[in-house]
């Protein structure tokens, strides 16, 4: 029987409908805390930056020919373009896509659901992927670790 694997956009999809849930149950705005074009702002900018290290990340996988779906054995280590800031750009886009929908939603709930989801790829995604990649690339991906950050 084939094994059920939670993706990183289910889990992205349960961190922020729960945010939502949240917000909607018992509302917590940033702007309690900050101007609204402050937030607003912010929030626009985090998703900006999402979308060009998803675009950016994605090139780096079609270029190399490797998949990019999470549980699959990469054909080649990606180092290069977004791949030398994070180890996992596409993830951290994630995290930082909901967290700015938690300041263009205005709602510190969601924010508190990208950190939740932070913390569950971490656990759930990155530390399985690591070690496939580490028994996939041996060395090369020690000396990768050593010079590039898991997440910035």
């Amino acid at each position: 029987m084939k094994q059920f694997k939670l993706t990183p956009s289910a889990l992205f999809l349960i961190t922020f409908v729960s945010g939502l849930v949240l917000s909607w149950i018992h509302p917590w705005h940033l702007t309690y805390y900050m101007n609204g074009t402050v937030v607003r702002s912010t929030g626009v900018i985090l998703l900006i930056i999402s979308l060009l290290l998803n675009i950016f990340a994605y090139r780096e996988f079609k270029k190399s020919v490797t998949p990019h779906a999470p549980f699959m054995k990469p054909k080649v280590l990606i180092k290069n373009s977004v791949f030398s800031l994070s180890r996992n750009p596409v993830y951290l886009a994630l995290i930082l896509s909901e967290s700015g929908l938690a300041f263009v939603f205005d709602s510190i709930w969601i924010l508190v659901a990208a950190g939740m989801l932070w913390i569950v790829l971490d656990i759930v995604i990155v530390r399985p992927e690591e070690r496939v990649l580490e028994n996939s690339f041996k060395h090369e991906y020690e000396n990768y670790k050593k010079m590039t950050r898991r997440w910035l």
